[in-house]
């Protein structure tokens, strides 16, 4: 694959720490509770998405799954500003030469793999967090994250300030641990220790989770911790 091309697909990887979003929603709400319908899934068998899609009106973006696959085969700006929360405005301008190669690709050896996706509420919306990695012709895989949120019925990309850390976590973890901590579900005991030090009353607590995994990174490494719980193709 020429390196025009690599970069153009790496392109849709960009900005796993997004733009901010000047929304109604732009308080996160730290403590997740039931109420706020959270969910945990594991693909399993891993799910492939390619760009099959040929036209915007088929990308109905019901599911974040279905987004995930429209923005892999958005062939225009205006199917790019579809797929982004905020339209034209918030969406990442694409140049010309980019439509032409997700038009051209190889479909079945560039591909969206998805690991596992974490769902929730901020407020009363819907937003999801899918890990996945980006498989591309003749090179290594991309790990990423995407961010997205339910509105007017339909999911769409977007990038929530707050939420740029929880996305890395998402990316980075081993989708049993980061399962076993949100759910409370591991009989691994050092997996049941992470979930007591992260939770407030029951609820899970963003702000420690995110503290609990920067410490295994700061002042000094952990290497024995991150051998262990992070998925070691992530970046």
């Amino acid at each position: 694959m020429d390196k025009k091309r690599v970069l153009i697909l790496i392109g849709l990887l960009i900005n796993v720490v997004v733009f901010s979003q000047n929304t109604n929603n732009a308080n996160l709400i730290l403590t997740i509770t039931e109420e706020q319908n959270l969910s945990f899934h594991k693909y399993e068998p891993r799910l492939q998405l390619k760009a099959t899609l040929t036209t915007i009106s088929e990308a109905k973006n019901e599911f974040p799954e279905q987004l995930m696959q429209s923005i892999l085969s958005a062939r225009n700006q205006e199917w790019v500003n579809y797929n982004t929360l905020g339209g034209e405005e918030k969406a990442s301008k694409k140049e010309p030469s980019h439509f032409e190669k997700i038009v051209s690709m190889n479909k079945d050896e560039n591909y969206f793999e998805l690991h596992h996706k974490f769902t929730f509420n901020l407020g009363d919306i819907p937003a999801s967090i899918i890990k996945f990695y980006f498989y591309q012709e003749n090179e290594k895989p991309l790990s990423a994250a995407y961010v997205m949120q339910k509105i007017n019925g339909r999911w769409q990309r977007t990038s929530h300030s707050s939420l740029s850390m929880l996305s890395i976590i998402v990316m980075r973890m081993k989708s049993e641990v980061l399962e076993g901590i949100i759910l409370g579900n591991s009989t691994d005991t050092s997996i049941q220790a992470i979930r007591e030090r992260v939770t407030t009353n029951g609820a899970l607590d963003v702000k420690k989770l995110e503290d609990e995994f920067a410490s295994w990174y700061t002042p000094r490494k952990d290497d024995i911790k991150i051998n262990l719980y992070k998925d070691p193709k992530s970046w």
